[in-house]
């Protein structure tokens, strides 16, 4: 019967309309008044209309109408005319509430929303899978808030892959938490957005984008988090390749608590981790004169930390926020693996504790300030278990006493300033400054003992070593380096569909006499057949450090005068080198140095980008990206008292006839030069799809990203001919790339999530193994042989991430019922808001708004609870809930080589010199409370 109701009632108005029609019924005199209409639009601070705002309409605890504003901002119930209380609600945002009452005929209502704090500076929408238009955001610039946080994956690993999926990166998107660049990413329950930009081409950089961004202003109670991490050997297949499966476990234990010390004014959060591991994915590859050495080893290290932060609201337009993070660690038996055996080992500790600060002041609805200082110290210390001469044989192995005792202690510091204003909707401008300064003490005693190099290892058994080369002198080395920029950007939104950006950024710094370094950047975006959005941005980029603080430490020890001296010997004697030797002796001779050009300039790049973001039906997005990169001026390190013209010499010359072809003679040692002279060209095209989150299959829910990539990289780097870079001009890439995370939610299964990637091999390069032009550099290649000739095959992997359902609940016991004639206690009338807001649909970060709203003014439902002076705490819908996460790294044991020997001398030559771990299984304990 039910389903005949709207043919019967169609049959009904087609019969009613027919019988006016011929004059059968009479019209009716009475008028019937029009139902009451409650109209508007809701507004942020810049006047922008927000789309996916939760609105509920109520009377005393009661919810009577709820929902969401449109795409265009607006909202619109029908409602008997009344007395009633609308509530509005964002994150970020600060719940509006006010009294109203609906009349026929009443005029529409404008409300603009007041931001918590200055964290969060665009609008605000439900969809991930729509763009969002905000005047400082790429148009194709997407927000993940409310209720499709929840959707995304629960352990931070996971989290961070699917974001950066997103990102359309190659895991290489800016990760920017609360104002402050990397870091812990909060949990799923403290975020209030996600802003994704793929495409930003900003003064500040370029490349794909992650805002995160905290909710606001603090927590509304106090709860905690702890999770339990836990591995063993037991559950993990054995590394192929590897003769052996030690015994190791890992474990680790993180514990935070968080809450409001102040309600609405100061939040402050705990954190704790303590971690104790004995390592056994690491391995040795080697090939002694006993045999071949495949064998996984273990490496015990611990490390613990302890944070704490605090959120102060000083006022609706000024926040301030702090963090102070110490660590220490400790790792025995590190240093080997691959060719180096462990007689090599060493072990290492240090401790490390930073501190930032970030203030947020809203000047006006147009104008914020941010400004953030952060410093960081740390101490590190490395001591070799076996002090002795080194014995390198390449591609063979590494063995002989440990060469890398040393102390260091640094310190950085840092200033950024920020000011952002957005005088219409239309246009913004950003002006940034950023300043730092970092301290070095470093004494590296690496190397003091010598350490020979061998050809082959048939070379090592007859004693005759290729090059001999030992460091001495002071081996501190103190350091200090400055450096800051400044820069501009303007976006103006041309329209709504289409919007231009430009900017510029200048940078200095010291030990670089370089001062034109200015990075202009522009881009142009449009919406057309209101699914695409074209992007075309180009950006000419000049690095904040062109001159690295290590390049300056390596060029400072190696000046010749003050500090270190390296002497280098070709074709020695062993074990006791300075017998003979055809290129020096211990006089001096030989002695390695290090300089730089007079007019050393800073590297830069030009990048340029054409990306179409493709709106498909049912929000399905595919994005298709063509890039090209050009660097200009790397900085290589040349020796340049190579013997003139850096080819292959006559072996019949004799070593004094060698030295004379030397620039420098009769200095015969290496010159090391630092030169901005190296190149670099690449191309890249990419296609991205992302499936939305609201796809279901057999009421299993699915989301996730493909990515498909295809790269041409060439450069001039690693040059056997120190005098003629561009002859080494060659390939240098993996072509194809191939990157997916998808997740799958069945119905109370919780959910899964598949981490999948493949790529093609990567070039490598064939070298003799010999120094054929005695340069001193071993990386002389067969006659007719160009570099990075050789492909490597191509790999794959999976990875799968499952978190459970709540394995426990605790349900919160409901208030006794009030003595009779009493007035009934707020907390019943919160419950009785709880009841009917999630009966009416309203998503459960709106209602857990809406409480912390009434916990701050009690007068929200003084209807319902007048009089009432109950001081129990307000009810939540954060019960505390434990979930369990199995992450496998590796699902399907796969085989995996990286890295191949490329020297013909050795015996893996053309073999894979290192494998990944084997299936891994990790085990999380995760409580919410």
């Amino acid at each position: 019967m039910r389903s005949l109701r709207p043919i019967l009632s169609a049959l009904g108005a087609v019969a009613l309309f027919l019988m006016l029609a011929t004059g059968t019924v009479k019209a009716v005199q009475t008028v019937v008044p029009p139902t009451p209409k409650l109209r508007g639009t809701i507004k942020d601070p810049s006047g922008a209309l927000m789309a996916g705002v939760d609105i509920a309409i109520l009377q005393g605890a009661t919810v009577v109408k709820a929902g969401k504003t449109n795409p265009e901002g607006s909202f619109s119930f029908d409602l008997a005319a009344g007395a009633y209380k609308i509530a509005v609600a964002a994150p970020d945002f600060h719940t509006f509430t006010q009294d109203i009452r609906v009349t026929a005929n009443m005029p529409s209502l404008s409300v603009t929303l007041s931001l918590e704090g200055m964290t969060a500076v665009v609008n605000v929408t439900e969809s991930v899978e729509q763009p969002i238009l905000d005047a400082s955001l790429s148009l194709d610039a997407t927000t993940i808030s409310g209720d499709k946080i929840t959707d995304l994956p629960d352990d931070e690993e996971s989290l961070l892959a699917y974001l950066q999926s997103l990102a359309g990166g190659e895991g290489n998107a800016q990760l920017i938490i609360d104002g402050f660049e990397g870091g812990r990413i909060p949990t799923r329950d403290q975020i209030a957005q996600i802003i994704i930009e793929p495409n930003s081409f900003n003064a500040n950089g370029t490349g794909p984008r992650i805002t995160i961004v905290s909710k606001q202003p603090g927590p509304a109670r106090w709860a905690g988090n702890m999770s339990y991490r836990y591995q063993d050997s037991a559950l993990n297949a054995r590394t192929s390749g590897t003769t052996n499966k030690p015994k190791n476990r890992r474990s680790q234990v993180d514990f935070s608590y968080n809450g409001p010390v102040i309600k609405g004014k100061l939040g402050m959060t705990f954190d704790l981790s303590k971690s104790q591991s004995d390592s056994g994915d690491n391995f040795i590859r080697a090939f002694t004169p006993a045999g071949p050495l495949n064998m996984a080893y273990t490496s015990p290290s611990t490390s613990d930390s302890l944070g704490f932060s605090q959120n102060w609201y000083l006022s609706k337009k000024h926040t301030l926020a702090d963090n102070f993070y110490y660590s220490r660690n400790k790792n025995v038996n590190s240093g080997i693996g691959g060719f180096t055996l462990p007689e090599r080992a060493s072990d290492s500790k240090g401790h490390n504790w930073n501190f930032q600060l970030s203030d947020n002041l809203t000047i006006s609805s147009k104008m914020t300030n941010t400004f953030q200082f952060r410093m960081s110290h740390s101490n590190n210390a490395s001591v070799p278990r076996n002090i002795g001469v080194a014995i390198n044989v390449l591609d063979a192995f590494n063995a002989g006493g440990g060469q890398n005792q040393s102390e260091s202690r640094n310190a950085s510091y840092n200033l950024n300033e920020t000011l952002r204003w957005t005088p219409t909707a239309k246009w913004n401008f950003q002006f940034a400054f950023n300043a730092n300064h970092q301290s070095s003490y470093n004494d590296s005693k690496s190397n003091y003992m010598g350490t020979f190099t061998f050809s082959s290892l048939a070379d090592y058994l007859a004693e005759r070593p290729l090059t001999f080369n030992q460091t001495f002198g002071n081996s501190v080395a103190q350091i200090k380096q400055s450096d800051a920029n400044t820069s501009l950007q303007v976006t103006y939104r041309i329209k709504q569909a289409m919007s231009l950006s430009m900017g510029a950024q200048y940078t200095v710094q010291t030990h670089l006499k370089d001062y034109n370094n200015v990075s202009p950047t522009a881009q142009y975006q449009v919406q057309i057949k209101k699914r695409t959005i074209v992007s075309v941005g180009a950006r000419l980029t000049y690095p904040t450090v062109g001159f690295s603080m290590g390049s300056y430490e390596q060029l400072l020890r190696g000046n010749g005068t003050t500090k270190q001296f390296s002497t280098v010997i070709s074709n020695p004697t062993y074990p006791d080198p300075f017998l003979s030797g055809d290129s020096g002796t211990i006089n001096g001779l030989a002695t390695a140095r290090q300089t730089r050009v007079e007019h050393l300039t800073s590297p830069y790049s030009i990048n340029s980008q054409l990306s179409v973001n493709e709106s498909l039906p049912k929000n399905w997005r595919v994005s298709t990206s063509f890039s090209v990169t050009r660097q200009v001026h790397q900085i290589r390190n040349r020796n340049i008292n190579a013997p003139y013209p850096g080819t292959p010499l006559d072996p019949f010359l004799t070593p004094d006839e060698v030295n004379l072809l030397r620039p420098y003679y009769p200095f015969v040692g290496r010159i090391n030069q630092f030169e901005p002279v190296g190149n670099a060209l690449s191309k890249s095209l990419s296609f991205t799809i992302n499936m939305p989150s609201t796809k279901k299959f057999l009421k299993t829910m699915l989301s996730g990203s493909f990515q498909y990539g295809l790269t041409w990289a060439a450069d001039d780097n690693q040059a056997q001919n120190p005098y003629d870079f561009r002859s080494d001009w060659a390939r240098n890439d993996q072509r194809h790339r191939f990157q997916s995370s998808f997740q799958v939610r069945p119905p109370r299964l919780g959910s899964y999530t598949f981490q999948i990637s493949a790529n093609s091999g990567r070039t490598y390069n064939i070298t003799t193994g010999k120094d054929a032009n005695l340069d001193q550099n071993i990386n002389d290649r067969p006659a007719g042989v160009k570099r990075n000739s050789m492909i490597g095959p191509g790999s794959y992997n999976v990875n799968l991430s499952y978190s459970s359902p709540v394995l426990s609940f605790h349900k919160k016991k409901p208030e006794p019922a009030p003595a009779a004639g009493a007035a009934a206690p707020a907390n019943s009338a919160l419950d009785s808001l709880i009841q009917s807001a999630t009966q009416a649909g309203l998503p459960a970060s709106a209602i857990q708004q809406l409480i912390a709203q009434v916990s701050l003014q009690p007068g929200l439902l003084a209807s319902a609870g007048a009089g009432s002076t109950s001081s129990t705490k307000p009810p939540t819908l954060l019960h505390p809930q434990t979930t369990l996460n199995v992450r496998i790294s590796n699902l399907l044991n796969h085989p995996q080589s990286y890295g191949y020997s490329g020297v013909i001398t050795s015996q893996l030559f053309g073999k894979s010199t290192g494998f990944q771990a084997g299936r891994t299984i990790a085990l999380t304990l995760n409580s919410r409370f």
